[in-house]
């Protein structure tokens, strides 16, 4: 009815037009006083409490919870078997003042052992080269990703200290703070002075640039007589160094009359 309306008005005259619309109005309002009681007693949308909208927000509890194992005890409590740790060779991870303890089996990857104790590893190449995983056992440092656990006597543990400096690095979870742009700002004013005590306009950047001209200039002559003597070997039919050994003992036997001349007079 709404889309035929228009139409109607265009083909009825202005009486008409009047009549009509004072009429729709007529049906849109006795329309909307009958649904809109059928939406206040809805039982697909109840009223909002009155009590929920006076309420305060609770504020979300920051504190430590309890683990598991503070809840229910851990492994040293009611044993490896009963939190579900297989294995027969003890193995601690001791980082500082802190102590983790699992079980493993021979032959297991170390680094599985200390993934399955929860202690950090900072792995790198994961191929025994980079040396990043280093731990130590028994004095030794050993590579965490290419070592497995040996078979000890019955209890005895697997003791793997692990440097203090091994931590997890901390990333920040917001693009931008206060700090990030003081630092930025300190960063930038640093720049700037260092552009203008050590930069091309600066004494010091004048005289590394002459530095560097002078030596790409040596460096082409020594390009240019290395290329000459290889062509004059070349013509004369010898190796590069046979022509060479030939200049020094060239150079030497003149520089050896030359010391007989001047001892003469």
């Amino acid at each position: 009815k709404v889309g035929t309306l228009p139409l109607m008005a265009r083909s009825l005259g202005p009486a008409h037009q009047m009549t009509s619309f004072t009429s729709f109005l007529a049906l849109a309002t006795s329309t909307a006083a009958v649904v809109t009681p059928l939406r206040s007693v809805s039982p697909l949308r109840p009223a909002p409490c009155a009590a929920l909208r006076s309420s305060h927000p609770r504020m979300k509890d920051w504190s430590r919870r309890a683990t598991l194992a503070e809840k229910a005890g851990g492994a040293g409590d009611l044993g490896a078997s009963a939190v579900g740790l297989t294995g027969s060779i003890p193995v601690e991870f001791t980082q500082g003042n802190e102590t983790l303890r699992t079980m493993a089996t021979v032959g297991q990857p170390l680094s599985a052992v200390a993934a399955q104790a929860g202690q950090f590893i900072k792995y790198k190449c994961r191929k025994g080269e980079c040396g990043t995983c280093a731990v130590r056992v028994d004095g030794q440092w050993i590579r965490t990703c290419s070592v497995t656990v040996p078979h000890l006597p019955d209890g005895e543990a697997y003791q793997v200290f692990v440097r203090p400096t091994m931590v997890k690095g901390k990333k920040s979870s917001r693009f931008f703070s206060v700090r990030s742009f003081f630092d930025g700002f300190k960063n930038n004013i640093l720049g700037m002075v260092g552009f203008v005590k050590e930069g091309p306009l600066s004494r010091k950047g004048r005289e590394n640039f002459n530095q560097r001209i002078s030596a790409e200039q040596e460096l082409l002559e020594r390009a240019k007589a290395r290329k000459a003597a290889r062509e004059a070997a070349k013509a004369a039919g010898l190796s590069l160094e046979d022509y060479e050994e030939r200049l020094r003992a060239e150079l030497a036997r003149g520089e050896a009359e030359a010391t007989t001349k001047a001892a003469r007079k």
